[in-house]
């Protein structure tokens, strides 16, 4: 079996490096909040984690419509051999050693340690140069700066560009520089070299359309896994316009030829594969990518980031595969209620003006939690399906 663990908090346990890390608040919450959320994707063969009655309960509601997996309970650990959380650190790691798991089947920690280095954001710029020795077109590659002054120099030297810390949670540590450095700035930069050794200063581009491909980590190597399309404001993550992968492709040729794209999507297979190579990593990874303006014309960023770990791309991309009817198209997002209530008032809100409707457990249209709600929820996972 394989047990899957929902974990946002990765990227920040990442940042940290601590096996002692202590998520804040808002991170617990989350984690909490959408607990359920490998319900959508980690199919019969997967057992998950819920904490609390209040996910258990979703999971029984909604097994007897979907065809979903069950909860895991602490008899089963001897049944575990696989364990897939959102994402890998040394937290994680001893997370499920605290939960009684097997060792055997963990990943070593010079692997964690692995692992942590490739989720470095500079490793968007070691894909775009192996992209670029490919003889596929990518634009100026951004630089790895660790000098508080050489960061200061850049960012003053262009009219616009992009600062990124590189470990931070999803839309976080990013900032945006405008050709001058002000406190604000000069703080971040400063403080990001001094904690995490440097940051990631790239040119700012002129964002159209903002998608990814995913892939899979396997003992035989990485494979395609499909496109998603998603929305981002400022760096941080709104949600995903559900749409089968054939009809995201047709979108991404408006702008860009379809033969680049499978270029890329074959050289990032190959890259990938040796990248990870004696890392241990097993699963799900993205690289998000965007199509941007340049003069009176569109062109392919085919790497802005990469995700290693689980991403609500893939969540997205599984869930529609699995769950919507062939051809259908609606919208998947997570949203943020400040006060109690709030989340509940919406969800009744949407279940009368979206009814769900589902033929031979596939949505054919309406609204669908993905994640259960009651008065003190903050965070929600939802979808729906146009009529």
């Amino acid at each position: 079996m394989i047990l899957h663990l929902f974990n946002p908090e990765n990227d920040l346990a990442l940042a940290d490096g601590s096996a002692a890390y202590c998520a804040p608040p808002a991170a617990e919450r989350i984690a909490f909040d959408l607990a359920s959320l490998p319900l959508w994707f980690a199919g019969k063969e997967g057992l998950v984690y819920l904490p609390g009655d209040i996910h258990k309960e979703y999971q029984k509601e909604w097994c007897k419509i979907f065809d979903l997996p069950a909860f895991y309970n602490a008899s089963d650990s001897i049944r575990v051999r696989t364990l897939r959380p959102w994402g890998w650190s040394a937290q994680m790691l001893r997370r499920f050693k605290a939960m009684g798991i097997n060792k055997e089947i963990m990943p070593s920690e010079r692997q964690i340690n692995t692992i942590r280095a490739l989720s470095n954001r500079r490793s968007s710029i070691a894909i775009l140069q192996s992209l670029k020795d490919a003889g596929i077109d990518t634009p100026v590659l951004p630089r790895y700066i660790c000098d508080p002054q050489k960061a200061k120099e850049y960012i003053e030297s262009r009219e616009k560009c992009v600062v990124k810390a590189p470990w931070s949670g999803s839309g976080k540590g990013i900032m945006w520089g405008i050709g001058r450095v002000e406190k604000p700035m000069e703080n971040f930069y400063s403080g990001i070299i001094k904690r995490q050794g440097g940051v990631v200063c790239e040119e700012y581009l002129c964002c159209k359309v903002e998608f990814a491909m995913e892939f899979f980590a396997s003992a035989g190597g990485v494979d395609f896994a499909g496109y998603s399309l998603f929305n981002a404001e400022n760096g941080s993550y709104c949600g995903n316009t559900l749409l089968g992968d054939d009809d995201i492709i047709s979108e991404l040729g408006k702008y860009i030829p379809l033969v680049q794209l499978d270029a890329v999507r074959l050289n990032l297979c190959r890259i990938l594969t040796s990248m990870l190579e004696g890392s241990g990593y097993k699963g799900y990874l993205g690289v998000d990518m965007m199509i941007y303006e340049e003069g009176t014309s569109f062109k392919l960023n085919p790497c802005m980031e990469l995700n290693l770990r689980m991403n609500m791309g893939v969540v997205a991309r599984i869930f529609y595969d699995n769950y919507v009817q062939c051809g259908k198209r609606g919208c998947y997002t997570v949203s943020y209620y400040r006060n109690s209530g709030e989340a509940l008032e919406e969800h009744r809100n949407k279940k009368k003006e979206f009814p769900l409707e589902v033929v031979d457990a596939r949505i054919s249209r309406g609204y669908l939690n993905l994640s259960p709600v009651n008065e003190d929820t903050r965070y929600v996972a939802s979808v729906v399906i146009e009529g």
